[in-house]
């Protein structure tokens, strides 16, 4: 009984001292870590613990400010270069972010999915202690942009590897060229040590590190098929490729029936070599396409022309019948070439396709009824040249017809951005210089194009906001950035009926109208959320010799930094046969931008000093000259 009462009293103290334990760690847990980050939390060397999100969200905000200030540095052998966010103009270059930290994302995860106010999970916690062990920063890196700016800076460390091959000498002698080793960036290696540092949040230097890039084949590798490689160059002197007219196409642009002899120089750079058949040699498809592409495709083509028309006050005007056009079927013509070679054919037939486009006669065909949406941007304090690379944009989209079902590409419709479409050039400032780039301006167009489409309640597909606030484009959110080649704008015709683009400049100010079939879809594109806002860096002085000395003209006015967001809702009818309704959030990030003045540069007393020298030899010259043509020399 005694022992009993003894075990009692002991389970009763243990009882005891562990209730009191629990309840001084709840006190401890409620007035310490109630919504905070757990003990022991930690990221890199940075002490995450105890913090609430608005200072976790702060410390992220911190750290990618400052990569965003700072750049990405890289360097090999004493030899550094930074990736900066974007080019130093906003209005022209591939403004766009090489990374995206999703700060609501990155600090959520510092919370459990009650955000930290469960005292049993805090318990559990404490238990398992495993805050270190967690990747918390979410973030997109964009490794294609990473690798093409090394490629770019670090040309030296890249040489490609180069197989042994077979050629012709110029006395037609088959010979093979030796096997070369090449070297390249370890690319893996860089994207590992940037994933540690922003894991990290820190931004050490990204050391390069380059591997031996091995060839596939050796010399030794070639000298056992050497004999197959003569019969087939000889085989190929009496083989011709043919292009046979396509009754069908009645274009004007009609050739008659052409052939092409395959050079016997050309027929050996098709011919590749692999170690994993029993017959080793193949045909390289890529050589042959490219032969196909520079050689023959352009004789073969005939431009499709799209039906194009414009309307005014609802009446149709300047109306533009389609043509069929014709271009080679490069995928099926290399399947021919292959299978000519197989069966020792003396005639290879190369195919076409037809671009075959509707042929309309008037607006009613094509179901143009009303405007289905217009979206609209202000230009104004642009310059004449940027006004002219909007119009002229918006002249190559204007009449155009979207197809049903379609993806629109703006890069794909706004031409060549050059010179001979009537582009004109702007100064940009990239790596502290002034050069003249085409194009600066049709950012405006990208914007106009992605509200347009907003407002009709078209599913964006491709849609990228520039790296900071540009004062065209308030407000903050609702931009879209595009650049040759990439990245473009896109969006598709989901409304059953063609689409058809009209575009009017009305003062400083640019309107994308779509002509179309209303089909009861409602829109909602509720106005943009701005925080989380930063200021802008100091002016940036850039010295040029393209202004007289002294003279000062700021092409870019300071911004705040800033986060935007907004939602776009569709609602679409009953008798639709898509998803009643659809949602979507834009969400935009701005980098802060400093304002940036070109000034200038003014003449040193060296400068000068070889002005006279340089006066007094033309001088000199000048006399000399004089002096010949008075003697008649």
């Amino acid at each position: 009984m005694k022992k009993n009462k003894k075990l009692f009293k002991y389970l009763f103290i243990t009882v005891a001292i562990f209730l009191s334990a629990l309840f001084f760690i709840f006190l401890y847990w409620q007035n310490s870590y109630y919504s905070k980050t757990y003990p022991g939390t930690t990221v890199g060397e940075v002490d995450m613990n105890k913090k609430s999100k608005e200072e976790v969200n702060n410390i992220i905000k911190e750290y990618v400010y400052r990569i965003e200030k700072n750049g990405l540095t890289f360097e090999k052998n004493d030899n550094v270069s930074v990736l900066k966010i974007g080019s130093d103009s906003f209005d022209s270059g591939p403004t766009y972010p090489f990374l995206n930290v999703d700060l609501e994302e990155s600090t959520s995860n510092f919370f459990d999915k009650y955000d930290n106010k469960s005292f049993w999970l805090f318990i559990k916690n404490l238990i398992s202690n495993k805050n270190n062990d967690k990747d918390y920063i979410e973030f997109e890196l964009e490794e294609k942009m990473v690798k093409s700016f090394l490629e770019e800076s670090y040309p030296i460390l890249i040489i490609p590897y180069e197989n042994a091959y077979f050629y012709l000498s110029d006395n037609e002698e088959l010979k093979i060229y030796r096997e070369k080793i090449g070297k390249d960036i370890d690319y893996n290696n860089v994207y590992k040590q940037i994933n540690e540092n922003i894991h990290k949040l820190e931004n050490d230097k990204i050391n390069l590190s380059t591997h031996s890039v091995y060839p596939e084949f050796k010399k030794e590798d070639l000298k056992s098929i050497e004999y197959k490689i003569v019969n087939i160059l000889e085989k190929a002197k009496s083989m011709k490729l043919v292009f046979k007219e396509n009754s069908d196409n009645d274009s004007e642009n009609d050739l008659e029936d052409k052939k092409w002899s395959i050079p016997a120089k050309t027929l050996i750079s098709w011919i590749g070599v692999r170690d994993n058949t029993e017959d080793k040699i193949f045909l390289d498809e890529e050589k042959i396409r490219t032969y196909l592409e520079e050689e023959i495709a352009e004789e073969v083509k005939v431009e499709m022309v799209l039906p194009k028309f414009e309307v005014e006050e609802e009446k149709v005007k300047n109306w533009q019948v389609g043509e069929n056009g014709r271009e080679l079927d490069i995928d099926e013509s290399i399947e021919n070439i292959k299978d000519g070679f197989k069966e020792d054919k003396t005639e290879i037939f190369l195919s076409t396709n037809i671009l075959d486009v509707e042929s309309f006669t008037s607006k009613n065909d094509f179901n143009i009824e009303e405007i289905i949406g217009t979206g609209h941007s202000n230009f104004s304090g642009s310059s004449a040249s940027r006004i002219e690379n909007i119009r002229v944009g918006s002249e190559f989209l204007n009449g155009l017809l979207i197809k049903p079902g379609e993806e629109f590409s703006l890069m794909s419709n706004l031409g060549e951005i050059d010179a001979e479409n009537g582009y004109k050039p702007e100064l940009v400032i990239k790596d502290g210089e002034t050069i003249p780039e085409y194009g600066g301006g049709l950012c405006q167009v990208g914007t106009t194009m992605f509200r347009t489409a907003l407002q009709t309640g078209l599913p964006i597909t491709e849609r990228r906001n520039h790296s900071y606030r540009v004062s065209y484009y308030e407000p903050a959110g609702t931009d879209a950035t595009i650049y040759d080649p990439w990245p473009d704008f896109k969006f598709a015709n989901d409304t059953g009926n063609y689409i058809l683009i009209q575009y009017r400049m009305e003062g400083n100010n640019l309107y994308y109208d779509f002509w179309g079939v209303n089909d009861g879809r409602e829109v909602t594109v509720n106005d943009p959320v701005i925080y989380n806002i930063v200021k802008p860096p100091d002016t940036k002085i850039v010295e040029t010799e393209d202004l007289e000395p002294g003279e000062k003209k700021c092409t870019e006015s300071a911004h705040n930094g800033a986060d935007a967001y907004f939602d776009y809702k569709v609602v679409y009818p009953e008798n639709s046969t898509t998803t009643p309704i659809k949602e979507r959030r834009f969400s935009s990030h701005y980098v802060p931008w400093q304002a940036v003045c070109l000034v200038g540069k003014e003449n040193t007393e060296e400068d000068e000093t070889i002005n006279e020298e340089t006066n007094k030899e033309e001088g000199i010259d000048k006399i000399l000259k004089d002096n010949e043509d008075l003697s008649g020399n």
